[in-house]
């Protein structure tokens, strides 16, 4: 069912395939379904939400936006025991996350010059919460505490609603212990685009994170390059990789492996192990998982046709692989992990030993669940309270200062053909009046 290949015997295309995932050209979606969306939202306003929510949901909506009494209702309906449990998440998040708060700078050279940064929260964020095929109250804790911690002062949920235009109660309740009042009940392209610009009902977002469907990641992405909103990332299927050696338990890896491919059709969960008999375990558990026919199974069994488990020689060729790789989450099942610590590079969230699966960090631990996909993390980081801050820097000379700067700042604009008015800037500064 998952093939088990040897590292040196993988193919060119094969390898390809590996480094490069993000996923398929979304161009023609752009064109003809996104871009002809975003701008009727833009010229429409709150009818367009409400005609393209209609379409694609089902759902008719007089209201865009939750009511309190939904909210309420929600919370008072929601089970106390899951609600106890996501209270708890939720001090575990913030915890961790308070550990994020970033500090301004400012220091003074010895000619006088005083340099520095100051950190201000993003005004308002929109923050996604994919709906379809399963609840994600999680997303919203994730996404909120950050920012809240950063001090954003609006905070819009953005999520689709089922086709009796109800957003599951599950999402409401976790709005409700975070304080989160305004959530608009229409998702995709158009929840994004109502975010975006801002309608009669819907608050302008400044930034939109949060992972969705390729339309959503097309939205955000279309929105970003007009300069209307920051984005976090282009999300893609969620990933898993796992790094496991002859020590690791084959039904603890296959149930982390599994758990991965239970997320989408297009989730990818890739095992690099050390050892052929873990390997063939693996694959006996998963088997052994799927003939019962339990869970998703019909989403499981679609995504096990991407998967792959992959034998390498040495755990340092597998951490090797594993930075090139860049993967959402990496599993690292080996005694003594954090030895390794240093070594492990491009990783959204990193998952160190036996007892650390990735569930734990989507759900509890404090890390945050939204993370940089398709090896985007070579490149990017997971939302943080940094994602909600933007940087001002700034700088006080004083004459003496600037007299230094003279000659340097007259040569280097000479060179690039400014000197009459960028380093005239500085001269003008010190010749005498007539």
């Amino acid at each position: 069912m998952v093939p088990v290949k040897k590292l040196k015997e993988l193919s060119k295309d094969e390898i390809d395939s590996l480094f490069n995932r993000f996923g398929e050209d979304f161009s023609d979606i752009m064109i003809n379904t996104v871009v002809p969306i975003v701008n009727a939202v833009r010229a429409g306003g709150d009818d367009a939400v409400r005609r393209y929510t209609e379409r694609f949901d089902g759902a008719r909506l007089e209201a865009l936006m939750a009511t309190e009494e939904e909210i309420e209702t929600a919370f008072t309906r929601f089970d106390k025991k899951a609600l106890a449990a996501f209270r708890k998440a939720k001090e575990n998040i913030e915890e961790f996350h308070l550990h994020q708060k970033r500090t301004d700078i400012a220091y003074k050279r010895p000619d006088g010059t005083t340099l520095g940064v100051q950190y201000e929260p993003i005004a308002s964020a929109g923050l996604y919460v994919p709906g379809g095929k399963a609840s994600y109250p999680s997303s919203v804790l994730m996404g909120a505490i950050p920012a809240q911690i950063a001090g954003v002062k609006d905070i819009t949920i953005i999520t689709p609603p089922a086709g009796n235009g109800a957003v599951p109660d599950a999402v409401l309740a976790v709005c409700k212990i975070i304080g989160i009042t305004d959530v608009l009940k229409s998702g995709g392209a158009q929840g994004i685009a109502a975010s975006g610009f801002g309608t009669e009902s819907v608050r302008k977002a400044d930034i939109i994170v949060g992972p969705g469907n390729i339309y959503v990641t097309a939205a955000k992405t279309y929105l970003f390059s007009m300069g209307i909103i920051q984005i976090d990332s282009m999300a893609g299927p969620s990933e898993v990789l796992i790094i496991a050696d002859e020590s690791a338990d084959p039904e603890w890896v296959a149930y982390d492996f599994l758990s991965q491919a239970e997320h989408e059709e297009r989730a990818l969960a890739v095992l690099v192990t050390t050892s052929a008999a873990l390997a063939s375990g693996v694959v006996a558990e998963i088997e052994k998982d799927i003939g019962r026919g339990l869970g998703r199974i019909a989403i499981k069994k679609k995504a096990l046709e991407r998967a792959v488990i992959i034998l390498v020689d040495s755990i340092d060729e597998a951490i090797e692989f594993s930075n090139r790789y860049g993967p959402e989450h990496m599993e690292f099942m080996v005694p003594d992990p954090l030895d390794y610590l240093g070594r492990i590079r491009n990783v959204g969230s990193l998952f160190l030993g036996m007892y650390a699966p990735v569930a734990v960090g989507d759900y509890y631990s404090g890390t945050n669940h939204i993370l940089p996909t398709g090896g985007a993390a070579r490149f990017s980081s997971g939302v943080s309270v940094e994602t909600f801050l933007r940087r001002t820097t700034f700088q006080h000379l004083t004459p003496g200062a600037l007299r230094e700067a003279l000659d340097p700042v007259m040569a280097m604009s000479r060179v690039e053909g400014f000197d009459d008015k960028h380093g005239g800037s500085v001269e003008v500064r010190f010749k005498k009046k007539s």
